[in-house]
């Protein structure tokens, strides 16, 4: 469950990110320093609530199947900082002001850098990157690209970051009624892995063990954890979107193996 936070001291808008990300200092419910977290604002997000609460469960997800990101967390933001924060900022003073309330953030990391586009796939993390080309195409995010990868790097250690976009099917107007398979998902020819993957052996019996262990209490423990004030219909989309999956984890698997052959 992701730990909800109050943001005590604005450090800076990020000068990358269309969104206008945002660092902050928080502190946790007992008063006590949390650290700094890279906040992304409901005022810059065009999909406001839906896009955060694609970000948290994206997430959380990405846990159960072993893949690190930065910690997430549940930011709040209140009415005398985020008007503080306009006053010093006033060309971000809509970003801030439309953020009052629960943001997503992840942990600042340091010592990362952003992964290279064409960067070659060292042996040791070889089966990382087969593991994060499987999961963006389990929650459909088309965001993860060759010029945007969306990844931090630091030796044999990756994250993965940005699932705003993720679950695209939500955008479409006729969903496929079976998303395991993924002829319809081209946007994963421009997957940041999939030109090194290509044509290569994979292995997935991890990646499709955890998928088909991922029970249905653990599942509706992640889509509970979306706050109230952004749930909206689109989380019961998204439960019964990966338990699809989860259901015809053979036949996904397949589907990856045919994309990739």
């Amino acid at each position: 469950m992701a730990a909800i936070l109050t943001a005590v001291r604005f450090a800076r808008f990020m000068d990358s990110g269309k969104t206008k990300p945002a660092i902050f200092a928080c502190e946790d419910s007992s008063g006590a320093d949390a650290g700094e977290y890279v906040v992304k604002l409901r005022g810059g997000i065009e999909d406001r609530e839906s896009g955060l609460l694609r970000e948290l469960l994206a997430a959380e997800l990405a846990e159960h199947f072993r893949i690190a990101s930065p910690q997430p967390a549940l930011i709040r933001i209140e009415k005398n900082l985020a008007e503080l924060i306009s006053g010093i900022e006033p060309s971000n003073k809509t970003y801030i002001l439309g953020s009052i309330g629960l943001n997503f953030g992840t942990k600042l990391v340091s010592g990362y850098s952003v992964w290279p586009v064409d960067k070659h796939i060292p042996d040791a993390i070889w089966q990382t990157a087969v593991d994060i080309f499987a999961f963006d195409a389990l929650v459909q995010n088309p965001d993860r690209r060759f010029d945007n990868p969306n990844l931090f790097v630091n030796g044999n250690s990756i994250l993965i970051f940005d699932h705003e976009m993720a679950f695209s099917f939500l955008r479409t107007i006729f969903p496929s009624t079976t998303p395991w398979k993924l002829e319809r998902e081209a946007y994963l020819q421009e997957h940041v892995f999939y030109r090194k993957l290509k044509s290569k052996p994979i292995d997935l019996d991890g990646f499709i063990q955890n998928l088909s262990t991922l029970s249905d209490t653990l599942l509706e423990s992640i889509m509970t954890d979306v706050p109230q004030e952004w749930n909206n219909d689109t989380v019961p989309m998204i439960s019964q979107h990966i338990r699809s999956i989860r259901d015809h984890a053979l036949d996904f698997d397949e589907e990856i193996r045919r994309f990739l052959a």
